[in-house]
């Protein structure tokens, strides 16, 4: 497929769909009615009653960018969101998923998140009144974007919130009920915030979208659906895996690019949609939402204040240092000294501890007590591991405990190993 030099506008794109679903020869117009008739005549139920087939690598192209919004979704909060930022109403646009989303492949500036942010800034704001949050982290999964939801992405009160995990996340239980608690969590804040789910997929095809794409459609929310755009293309020979990408599944800058363009693509089919009315967030949950409102500690958060429902009682033979790991500055590191353990008071239904994890002999095990009986051993020398946190969950119950003793030993023989806590999280809730 023939690269585009440049990150077009969205009228581009909508033009070149106007040619290729009505067989006109003029892909593009200079004119703002032009481009405005553009995209009303590329309409998402437009485009999939037609029967034209694309014939231009330009006309293939906006085919996978109108391919990418596999569903648009209630329409209410993105369009309230939109009309917020054109009237230059300070608005806050936030990425949370793996390293696709931290930008790996591409650079601070040339990653999707940024170059669509910065869109949308250009497109619908009105100057500088639209912020950026990128929280994506690089190795992590659902299980632990959530935990680390309220720190890295709540805390700033985002109005649009995009979630990427596709490629990161198996589809196992605990990983598909963190995935929905994360996004009733965003769905329940109080400034009614928008999502737009994101799903990637690897050079062998591998995605976790279906689960993903269910819960979208239980809470009614659009897909941005990057395995739909590109398996096409890739199955045809249009697109070869290496223009996309460097490696199995990082998006190169141009990869980068050809997402930002289909957010961009999603926001022009959002913005000439009707309103939805109204968005009622649904209750009880398609999985389930144990993890809900999940809340995190780290030694630089009790620095800055205590919180509810947990509490330290003593580090033992950890000292707090600094973490060395992506995401957690700080951490609380095995001295090599003494075996006291690090001991903590909480009040939850289910609790995570975050450690520091690698493929190597020079880390060690933790022993896990609940009220002085041995729960269970975590490892911190896993064969998939490369030095990222991970998040283990070491207490599960039905129903909120209240003040249960856990304490954390470095395991037997560890005195010349790492060990490396990076936190801990916990969820009191009580529905399931």
């Amino acid at each position: 497929m023939k690269k585009l030099k440049r990150f077009s506008s969205v009228f581009l794109a909508a033009a070149m769909l106007a040619a290729a679903f009505t067989g006109c020869s003029d892909t593009a117009s200079s004119t703002e009615s032009d481009e405005a008739a553009a995209i009303e005549a590329t309409s998402l139920e437009e485009t999939e009653a037609t029967t034209a087939e694309p014939q231009t690598d330009e006309e293939f192209y906006a085919a996978m960018v109108a391919r990418s919004l596999n569903r648009i979704g209630n329409t209410h909060r993105l369009k309230e969101k939109l009309e917020q930022a054109r009237s230059g109403e300070e608005t806050t646009i936030a990425y949370i998923g793996g390293s696709i989303t931290e930008g790996v492949g591409a650079t601070a500036e040339t990653c999707y998140a940024y170059l669509s942010y910065a869109d949308f800034a250009e497109t619908y704001g009105t100057g500088d009144n639209v912020q950026y949050v990128n929280a994506g982290l690089s190795g992590t999964p659902s299980i632990l974007g959530n935990l680390r939801l309220d720190r890295d992405v709540l805390s700033y009160e985002p109005d649009v919130a995009f979630i990427e995990f596709a490629v990161n996340d198996g589809q196992d239980t605990i990983t598909q009920q963190s995935y929905e608690s994360m996004v009733k969590t965003i769905l329940e804040q109080d400034n009614e915030p928008a999502i737009v789910i994101i799903c990637n997929r690897l050079k062998n095809g591998y995605t976790a979208q279906e689960y993903m794409i269910n819960i979208a459609e239980f809470y009614d929310l659009p897909v941005v659906s990057m395995a739909d755009a590109l398996t096409p293309e890739l199955d045809e020979g249009r697109l070869t895996w290496e223009e996309y990408s460097d490696d199995e599944s990082h998006p190169n800058t141009y990869g980068h690019q050809v997402v930002a363009e289909c957010i961009a693509y999603m926001w022009a089919q959002e913005d000439a949609a009707e309103d939805s009315g109204s968005f009622t967030v649904r209750q009880g949950g398609i999985y389930g939402i144990p993890y809900e409102n999940a809340e995190m500690i780290t030694p630089e958060i009790l620095e800055n204040g205590s919180v509810d429902g947990i509490e330290i009682i003593s580090t033992g033979s950890f000292n707090a240092v600094s973490s060395g790991t992506s995401g957690f500055p700080t951490s609380w590191k095995y001295s090599g000294e003494g075996q006291e353990p690090l001991k903590l008071k909480v009040s939850a239904n289910s609790i995570f501890m975050i450690i520091r994890r690698n493929n190597s002999d020079k880390m060690d095990s933790f022993e896990v007590y609940l009220d002085g009986d041995r729960l269970t051993t975590i490892s911190a020398n896993q064969s998939d591991g490369w030095g990222e946190a991970y998040a283990e969950q070491i207490i599960k119950y039905q129903g909120v405990h209240d003040d249960m003793e856990i304490e954390i030993y470095p395991a037997e023989g560890s005195e010349d190993k790492e060990l490396t806590i990076l936190g801990f999280a916990f969820t009191q809730n009580t529905t399931f």
